[in-house]
């Protein structure tokens, strides 16, 4: 449990108010996040059955 009080976010509106008009990006780097770790899965798999191909020689 946090100790902190919760955030008055019409507040922060108030005193900062283009917060949030803009693009933050964030779908942006949790796509090319999956497209990394996808990528990464298919180079493990090549690497693995190439290495299973070499043992079995």
């Amino acid at each position: 449990m946090s100790d902190e009080e919760p955030i008055d976010y019409e507040a922060a509106r108030r005193r900062f108010p283009w917060v949030g008009l803009g693009v933050s990006g964030e779908s942006d780097l949790s796509t090319r996040y999956r497209e990394i770790m996808t990528e990464a899965r298919r180079n493990r798999e090549i690497v693995e059955a190439i290495e299973a191909i070499r043992l079995s020689a």
